[in-house]
């Protein structure tokens, strides 16, 4: 096992940095990268045999994002090995990795290792932080930990048979999908919105259009809040009770440091 894939699903760019990191360190040679947040559509995967693929998702409400899903549900495997990463905000992963597993699985692959990281929560702003700033110096570690053992596990795989089944956190039936109220969207600032189209370009499900004004589809909306974080002049702002009353309950509640966790 010589060569190395990365696919992932990154709006705001923290499964992206991990992954990466997971992939440098591993020492493989890069040959793909798939970022799957945008043009799911044109996502054409081509998976190799003598080659490990690492697949990383964020969390949405304990869960896969369902585009996400959908856009792995191309990859098709015979038995090559993969590594499954989910990506969230310091609250809970829930049954994502357990998700994220039966996805692969039925794409065919080979599961040898898991690991559920921590990033910055989407909902985190300046006044109430979850997960400032992370995946942090200390999570890159981790990432270089979790690749040694990738490796080990890789070299005990071509030493014996198709390895046991991994065995991951979560239950079935998977935690309730939350419908999102339509009403509910991060919306913008029109006295510090010059229309420049970075919340057009970086919305991964294409909810927002600029006629005249900055309009955003609250039926597609998935509160990734990708265009809250990467707008330049931070007119894009998430202030609604009931996202408010979320802020509140995490800053309180999910301030405690979570540390990365690995199944291999």
């Amino acid at each position: 096992m010589e060569t190395l894939s990365l696919i992932y699903f990154s709006p705001t760019g923290t499964t992206q940095k991990i992954v990466r990191e997971i992939g440098q360190k591993t020492g493989l040679k890069l040959i793909s990268e798939n970022n799957i947040t945008h043009n799911q559509d044109e996502f054409k995967p081509a998976v190799s045999g003598d080659c490990l693929t690492i697949i990383g998702i964020p969390v949405y409400g304990g869960r896969v994002p369902i585009e996400a899903i959908e856009a792995l549900k191309k990859l098709q495997s015979n038995q090559s090995p993969v590594v499954i990463v989910v990506v969230y905000g310091n609250r809970e992963y829930d049954d994502a990795l357990l998700e994220l597993k039966e996805v692969a699985i039925n794409c065919g692959f080979r599961i040898i290792a898991g690991a559920a990281f921590i990033g910055e929560h989407s909902f985190s702003s300046k006044d109430k932080p979850i997960a400032k700033n992370r995946p942090d110096k200390q999570d890159l570690i981790k990432c270089r930990d979790f690749a040694e053992l990738i490796n080990k596990k890789l070299n005990e795989i071509r030493d014996a048979n198709t390895p046991a089944e991994l065995n991951v956190p979560g239950k079935y039936p998977y935690k309730e999908r939350k419908q999102l109220p339509a009403t509910v969207h991060p919306i913008t600032d029109n006295n510090l919105c010059n229309q420049c189209g970075t919340c057009v370009d970086i919305c991964p499900v294409n909810a927002i259009t600029i006629e005249g004004t900055e309009i955003t589809n609250g039926e597609l909306c998935t509160w990734c809040c990708a265009c809250v974080k990467h707008c330049p002049n931070e007119a894009r702002i998430f202030d609604n009770p009931t996202i408010n009353a979320v802020k509140k309950k995490l800053f309180l509640n999910c301030s405690i440091r979570k540390e990365p966790v690995y199944f291999v």
